[in-house]
């Protein structure tokens, strides 16, 4: 077997329906998954697009910058598909974001890369980091990375019609050693080396859950790739929702039946202490499934398992599952397991590097040290014990360096054919030439019956929570910082063990009486290194220990310190001071409570737009920002927070760039209003060409060929359950005879038409021989416009493709609010996918409805039924965008022998008799009017259309033959305005208006609107769009081809008088407690 693919195509075969990924939030809420299929069909996508608009080579290297998620799994196995060579990096964030992008920059020049994958979030997120940081040099010529092409695979969502060629790399990708920026080496991972090492490491068929990142080799290899190779599935979440709340770790794993996770020491460690885990998840928690629950990526505390094992049994943890391991990424990843029983050493002998192996029971503690079993050697993996100076193999209970051969050693390091030679290919002495090749780990260990134990490195490399610093890194931070205070070359930077390793660094001053500042020294640690200072201890300058050639003795400082040798100045605690000013900024902060309010940490790295806030909540949130903004002295800043381009950005690059104002001057507020004005012009031009990148399929449909006798018996609705959808299954059950079935959401046949069935009620009083026929002939369909296929089983669609004559596409979020990239997958791709549908099996008849909303804010005399906006004139919100594109596409299709048509509603109202369940933008207008007694003065065509009425028409106009590839403007025959319609109201309530110009309108809205009025999360709308109201005034809509044919039907109804109309819209509000009249 020579590729990955080969299982996964396996497993994707037998499985297709299997559960392969799925992605939690912080409440353990699913935002992402994918079956085996589904994630098959998401990765050709991609590498369809990658192959068809990129034209990479073969061996090429590409970046995955992704925030925690499923869109990075995807893009790697298409590159891989594709036999590119993906090369994960951790995502430069506000935290540490200098760091960060140091070390993606260096790992960019370092394998060439080709170009960077990424997820629209991410890539606004960076912009504006970038745009507000000392390091905007990135948008310039002078940054490598800015130079590589970026690219959105969140936009590949169909198959390229062109297809791809399966490529083959023997590298499957570029596995970067984590930690400090001292030249970060990648790892050359090969296909034969993930098979060989996950037969070895996966015993069983996992059930697994992880929140390891998944640029690191235990989250993405152990948790992602072995878990496709061998047909489990894992629930995954991100590692900074496991740091805000580790209960849901543990909750997950009880929730899901969890075979299979594995965590570094301090993750243990950290769910033992106080607080951590609530009374409420032990009360259901049970870890009884758990087979594998592996400690592993830092050194393993004895007790810190014992601990654990000891708290969690009563819970279910059986102690045969609880065990800890050893591995490295240049083996792939594991190379022992199941260690479980721990030594006590001699503490003396130890520290001279021998071994004597103590009783368990010894009293001294003092002079005793504990070491963690990693366990037994895997499979057909050669470990060895070997002296590192001279080359010589060692005997069991003897310490040395760890070597190691196999199928799973890496190929070496990238582009560095020395190093890779004498870390890889390294020989013991002794052994005949035909003796293996072994890895050299750096690792210092020992076996003892036939198991391994780490006791520490052979270099001076520092680990934190499963990241490698180099000490040299920080030591340099450390002088450059203090230039002024400390030699060159006294400095000593290390770990220790408390509880979990920790940096310290101790200092060696020029004059004790004069120390630098440790503040300084500990932030600009964070900022170079992303890393948190556990202490810095100041010491005389001849006290740090140094060889004969004047190098640093790193172990010697180490042992002075952890002993209290070292006579100290004065030591500071950054570990403390972090604490102390997390706590002081939680209870000073005005956004704190922001964040509480919405349930959010403020550390979350998707959008808002994916957050799962309704539009009400964003539009509060928004407002409460802008506020907050104001009351800071920050007018201008307040009026340039843009919404359409806030819902882009990750809830922690908002919130960081919110907390900026606390002390920022004037200027450099300003220089952030035009900041966010350079970033919002950007991302119109970037919403424009992706609009128009839409307006074509996404796949390459045969010529329809339409049967002449075949008449319409089946027909598929959708947008059933929204406000205009039971209407129109109402007219075609009135209307036709033909069995009806309904795309809609949810989990049974039976839950699908119980809401059906309400959304039915909805209209009113429902009579006895109509509940009849909606038993008899409506059929619920369980899927989802937003998914592939529409999120059906492969035999529903092709019974749906093979049966229905003739489609209803009324599906669609209807919102003022969100943004085009907001409402894209389900207005247009959602479109793709019905018309996929419609043209596969039995060609059908597909009846679009559109909105007059896709001319925007056109300002054109007449408006005819054969226009279309060809131009994207004034389309500035989500709703008429996506609309608009998805109107194009539907053109396309008709332009490729598809027969259909399509009606363009304008303002749709309750029925005549006050029925549905409307809160539009009209609805919600009218009720603030109305129950603050102001009116407007314009001439602005206002054209309410009762649904019952338009749902009546558009299904007797479908019934015609000859209506067929024509678009018709649902709208009233006759013009009528605001005015029109208040006096009307004024009429049947006697309720008097203020009328005011629309200038002075908006205004009297704004100062009388609170967040309890419907309208208020329509208010940032209405203000944005006052102008471009104004400037249409005298706009009409032709609706020729509408009358004609409604008038021909013999089932055509001519507009109700405008009074029934406004009547209808007042018994709505009226029955639904809106207004007090």
């Amino acid at each position: 077997m020579n590729s990955i693919f080969e299982r996964l195509d396996h497993w994707a075969d037998k499985t297709p329906d299997k559960l392969l990924y799925s992605f939690l939030d912080i409440n353990g809420n699913q935002i992402d998954k994918y079956t085996y299929s589904e994630f098959i069909y998401r990765t050709n996508a991609i590498a369809s697009s990658l192959h068809n608009e990129y034209h990479f080579k073969k061996n090429d290297r590409i970046l995955l910058a992704y925030p925690p998620g499923l869109e990075m799994i995807c893009a790697f196995f298409a590159c891989a598909r594709l036999g590119l060579i993906p090369v994960p990096v951790y995502p430069p964030t506000s935290h540490g974001f200098e760091s960060s992008l140091n070390k993606m920059t260096y790992i960019a020049k370092d394998c060439q890369a080709a170009a960077i994958l990424t997820s629209r979030d991410y890539y606004w997120s960076i912009k504006l980091n970038l745009s507000r940081t000392s390091i905007s040099e990135f948008s310039l010529v002078e940054s490598y990375i800015s130079k590589l092409n970026w690219i959105n695979t969140e936009d590949f969502r169909d198959l390229n019609k062109n297809g791809f060629p399966v490529g083959h790399s023997e590298i499957l990708f570029l596995q970067y050693t984590s930690g400090s920026t001292s030249e970060p080496k990648g790892v050359m991972v090969s296909h034969q080396n993930i098979i060989h090492n996950c037969d070895l490491a996966a015993d069983h068929v996992p059930n697994a859950v992880t929140w390891l990142p998944q640029y690191h080799d235990m989250g993405l290899i152990g948790y992602y790739l072995y878990i496709a190779l061998k047909g489990g599935n894992t629930y995954g979440f991100s590692s900074i929702d496991f740091i805000q709340r580790p209960g849901l770790w543990l909750e997950t794993m009880s929730k899901y039946k969890a075979t299979a996770s594995s965590a570094p020491n301090f993750a243990f460690d950290y769910c033992l202490r106080p607080g951590k885990i609530s009374e409420k998840t032990l009360e259901t928690l049970d870890l009884s499934s758990l087979q594998y629950l592996m400690t592993a990526a830092e050194p393993v505390i004895p007790s810190t398992y014992m601990r654990f094992l000891k708290f969690f049994e009563p819970y279910g943890l059986n102690p045969s599952s609880f065990f800890a391991a050893f591995g490295l990424a240049e083996n792939t990843l594991a190379v022992t397991n199941y260690g479980k029983t721990y030594v006590t050493v001699d503490q003396t002998s130890f520290k001279q590097n021998k071994l004597k192996i103590l009783p368990p029971n010894i009293s001294d503690k003092t002079q005793r040290t504990e070491i963690m079993s990693c366990g037994t050697t895997l499979g057909d993996i050669t470990v060895k014990i070997v002296d590192p100076e001279t080359r010589y193999g060692l005997k069991d209970e003897q310490i040395g360096e760890v070597w190691i051969a196999g199928k799973s050693k890496c190929l070496g390091y990238w582009n560095k054919p020395e190093l890779s030679k004498e870390m890889f290919q390294a020989s013991i002495v002794g052994e005949n030439s035909n003796a293996n090749n072994y890895l050299r780990t750096g690792d210092i260990g020992f076996m003892h019956q036939d198991e391994l134990y780490i006791c520490g490195r052979a270099k001076d490399m520092i680990i934190v929570r499963g990241l490698n610093y180099y000490p040299q890194d920080i030591e340099k931070i450390v002088e450059e910082t203090a230039s002024h205070h400390v030699r060159h070359g006294f400095v000593a930077a290390f770990d220790v063990f408390d509880e979990e390793e920790k940096l310290v660094v101790v200092v060696g001053v020029k004059n004790p009486k004069s120390v630098p500042d440790p503040v300084k020294i500990v932030d600009e640690i964070r900022r170079g290194l992303n890393v948190q200072t556990h202490a810095i201890a100041f010491v005389p300058a001849r006290d740090i220990p140094k060889t004969s050639s004047g190098k640093i003795m790193r172990h010697k400082a180490k042992e002075l310190y952890v002993d209290g040798k070292f006579n100290i100045l004065q030591q500071f605690s950054g570990t403390a001071e972090a604490e102390l000013f997390a706590e002081d900024a939680q209870e000073n902060s005005p956004f704190e409570e922001l964040k509480r309010k919405y349930g959010l940490k403020g550390n979350e790295t998707y959008s808002l737009g994916k957050a799962g806030l309704e539009s009400i909540d964003l539009v509060v949130l928004m407002h409460d920002i802008k506020e907050l903004l104001k009351d800071k002295g920050a007018d201008a800043l307040a009026k340039q927070i843009d919404i359409r381009l806030i819902q882009e950005i990750s809830i922690s690059e908002l919130f960081d760039l919110v907390d900026q104002f606390d002390n920022s001057s004037a200027l450099a507020i300003i220089r952030l209003k035009n900041m966010l004005s350079r970033l919002q012009k950007e991302h119109k031009q970037f919403e424009r060409k992706m609009m128009l990148s839409d307006v074509k399929l996404t796949f390459d449909p045969a010529p329809p060929v339409y049967d002449p006798s075949r008449k319409t018996t089946n027909v598929l609705l959708t947008g059933g359950t929204g406000f205009f959808g039971p209407f129109i299954l109402k007219s075609l059950l009135e209307q036709t005879d033909h069995k009806i079935y309904v795309l809609v959401r949810a989990n049974t046949e039976a839950q699908g038409m119980e809401r059906l069935w309400s959304a039915m009620e909805s209209l009113g009083p429902v009579a006895k021989e109509f509940a009849g026929k909606f038993k008899e002939r409506v059929v619920a369909v369980c899927g989802d416009l937003g998914q592939h296929q529409l999120g059906l089983a492969r035999d529903t669609w092709d019974f749906l493709a093979h049966n229905v004559e003739e489609i209803y596409n009324n599906g669609a979020v209807v919102n003022y609010l969100f943004n085009y990239d907001k409402m894209r997958n389900i207005n247009v791709i959602g479109t793709n996918e019905i018309l996929k549908l419609a043209f596969e099996g039995n060609p059908k008849v597909f009846n679009h409805v559109s909105t007059t909303f896709i001319f925007g804010w056109a300002v054109k005399d007449v408006l005819y039924e054969t226009d279309s906006n060809d131009d994207l004139d004034l389309l500035d919100f989500g709703y008429s965008q996506t609309k608009w594109v998805s109107e194009q596409v539907v053109k396309d299709a008709l332009s490729r022998g598809l027969k259909g048509r399509i009606f363009r509603p304008a303002l749709i109202t309750p029925s005549i008799d006050g029925g549905g369940h409307n809160f539009d933008i009209s609805i919600r207008l009218l009720a603030f009017m109305i129950n603050n007694g102001i009116g407007v003065d314009t001439h602005n065509q206002v054209s309410f259309t009762p649904a019952d009425v338009a749902a009546n028409n558009i299904v007797a106009i479908s019934n015609l033959p000859d209506t067929i590839n024509k678009t018709y403007h649902v709208v009233r025959d006759q013009y009528s305005n605001m005015m029109d319609i208040t006096n009307i109201i004024t009429q049947i309530t006697g309720k008097e208006f203020h009328t005011f110009k629309i200038k002075e309108f908006v205004p009297e809205v704004i100062d009388r609107c609170t967040k309890d009025d419907l309208l208020f999360p329509l208010l940032d709308f209405l203000v944005r769009s006052v102008d471009n109201i104004s400037s249409m005034e005298f706009k009409l809509y032709d609706s020729s081809n509408f009358q004609n044919a409604r008038n021909v039907s013999k089932w055509g109804v001519a507009d109700p008088t405008l009074e029934e109309t406004v009547k209808g819209i007042v018994l709505f509000l009226k029955k639904n407690k809106i207004i007090s009249v």
